[in-house]
């Protein structure tokens, strides 16, 4: 049977994706379809000119699926309200800075994805801050109009001014433990975590589905989430957030089933793998309870990147010695 060619693995991941997106945009509304929209057409860009500049063809550039791959991880990753110029400042960067500064689709060091993520979140701390409440029914608590407007104008809408609202890691971060406390009665608290818990599933869904087709190796969410549950344990013992917090979060899932899961950024031996999955789940942990951002995880993936050809080599160093 012929190896699977990289537009195949990337449209399969792409497809993955989709329960996830599907439960964002029925979540938060038509801003998830417009961050994803802004996104891809800045990173479809940006891959023509620099392969262009490079001297080669665009066609099997733009066509291989690793530009919708990561403009979808972006749009999913970014708040649903935000000015086009975000979303599109972060899916350029992912492809400049994130691949086509290192020669291309798998030649790159770094997460594209969370290359460019990371640095919108730096740029635009506040705008990447606020969020609308969660409201099954196509973004219920912000119109489509309405967020249509902020998205072509960067002009906050009233009624989104008025919704948008920080995060569980968000509130985490700035008000410790208590932030988790119920707050707005028992059904609205009860309301918000489902659909927090059908994001998380709608993620897990997607990645058990390339786990079932062998395009992810099973060590890399396996030692997201060993990694994850053994720190927030850990900190949870000190005072910090429960370890189901922690590992039903969307962000968690998102990470372990489709951004340590790159195959390029990420280490190529076996053992190294999993030891780089479970470090990028502890110090995701330790950002979020220790540190001054509320999710850690883009940091974490990005460090951790940096450290896969050093693990790749103490495991191949480590094997030879018990050969010799």
């Amino acid at each position: 049977m012929a190896a699977p060619t990289t537009p195949s693995i990337m449209g399969q991941v792409a497809l993955a994706l989709l329960p996830g997106a599907g439960v964002m945009l029925w979540l938060f509304g038509l801003g998830v379809a417009l961050n994803i929209a802004a996104a891809l057409a800045a990173a479809l860009a940006a891959e023509a000119a620099a392969v262009r500049l490079r001297g080669r063809a665009v066609g099997p550039a733009l066509t291989d699926g690793s530009t919708l791959v990561a403009a979808l991880i972006i749009g999913i990753a970014l708040p649903p309200l935000l000015p086009f110029w975000i979303p599109a400042v972060a899916g350029a960067l992912a492809v400049l800075l994130g691949k086509q500064a290192y020669g291309g689709l798998g030649q790159n060091v770094f997460n594209p994805a969370m290359v460019g993520y990371l640095a919108v979140l730096l740029a635009f701390p506040k705008a990447l801050s606020l969020w609308p409440p969660p409201e099954a029914g196509l973004g219920a608590a912000v119109p489509a109009g309405e967020a249509l407007g902020y998205f072509l104008t960067g002009a906050l809408p009233p009624v989104a001014d008025a919704m948008t609202h920080a995060t569980p890691l968000d509130k985490l971060s700035t008000q410790g433990l208590s932030a988790l406390a119920p707050s707005g009665g028992p059904l609205r608290q009860l309301d918000a975590a489902g659909a927090w818990l059908w994001l998380g599933g709608a993620f897990t869904l997607g990645g058990l589905a390339l786990l079932a087709r062998d395009i992810i190796d099973w060590r890399l969410p396996a030692g997201v989430l060993g990694g994850t549950a053994a720190t927030a344990g850990l900190l949870q013992l000190s005072g910090g957030a429960p370890v189901t917090f922690h590992l039903l979060s969307g962000a968690t899932l998102l990470v372990a089933f489709f951004i340590a899961t790159d195959p390029v950024s990420a280490p190529r031996e076996p053992g190294a793998r999993l030891v780089y999955a479970a470090l990028i789940g502890a110090v995701a942990m330790v950002i979020r309870e220790l540190g001054g951002h509320p999710d850690g995880f883009a940091f974490a993936v990005l460090m951790l990147n940096a450290t896969a050809p050093l693990l790749d080599y103490t495991v191949r160093q480590r094997r030879g010695e018990r050969t010799t």
